[in-house]
Order: C-alpha cells, then structure tokens, then sequence
C-alpha cells in the first residue's frame, strides 16, 4: 500500500496569509500608537536628526507648510545645521508639555481648540562648542491627526 504524500502548498498559503495578517496588524497598530501629540514631535525631530528634512515638513500643519514650500525648508534648515552650526546631527529631548486651550500661532492666524506645547532641548556638539537651543514646539489637530506648528 503506498502512502500518499501530503501536499506542501497549503501549509505555504496558510504561513503566507499568517504573514500578511502579521503584517497588516502591525502597521495598524503602530498608527493608532503613533497618535499622540508627543508622538509626532519625536518623529519630527527624529527626522531632522537623521537629516531627513524632507520627512519631517510632511509632519507640519497646513499652515506651517504654507510659510515654507518643502524645497525651501529641506535647503534652508539643512543649510543651518550643516553649514552654520557645522553639525551632522544633534541630541533632543522634549523637556516639557502643557495642554493649552484656544492657542493661535500668530495673532492674525486660526485659534485651534486644542494645542499640545513640549519644550524641545536640542543638543549640539559643533566646531564652535557644544550649544542648546530650547523652543517650543505645537502640537494641533487636522484631519485627526497630530500636526506640528511653531509660534510666530
């Protein structure tokens, strides 16, 4: 009597489907996680320490993405960075948060209901010495998600 061999595909297409549903779980769970208002202001600074400028104005607000085309601020922030200070990269740490109510980022701008303030240290190490810059960093709501915003 010969014994039938078990066929080897749908133990594939079960480790296949089991993978993508990994997969798909993942990635949705990391969004839900990643909407925090300090959430994104480490990944915008994240961005910025690794030198991906061009990522970290995709976390700004509207607004803010119309003060500066992304062109401009990839060039303009990179050039301080790199050419001013003469840093490759930096040290950050949100310092601080307060929940403000009906905060505007100018005065002759939208007042938003909601805004997350978090200091932000930036340590640099450069070829003029080691310096921090502390500046407050906004966080608001648009379109349910965490945006960034600066006060102007």
């Amino acid at each position: 009597m010969r014994r039938r061999r078990r066929n080897a595909v749908p133990l594939v297409i079960v480790i296949i489907i089991s993978l993508i549903v990994l997969i798909v779980s993942v990635r949705l769970f990391s969004s839900f996680a990643n909407n925090d208002p300090d959430d994104v202001v480490s990944r915008f600074y994240h961005y910025e320490q690794e030198g991906d400028f061009g990522s970290a104005w995709e976390l700004f607000h509207p607004v803010m993405q119309e003060r500066f085309s992304k062109n401009a601020y990839v060039t303009e922030r990179s050039h301080i960075y790199m050419s001013h200070y003469g840093v490759t990269t930096f040290e950050y740490e949100i310092v601080d948060e307060d929940e403000i109510q009906n905060w505007k980022m100018a005065e002759d701008s939208e007042t938003f209901p909601t805004a997350d303030k978090m200091t932000v240290e930036q340590q640099f190490k450069s070829k003029f010495g080691n310096f921090t810059i502390l500046q407050d960093v906004y966080a608001v709501q648009h379109e349910g998600e965490w945006r960034i915003v600066w006060e102007y």
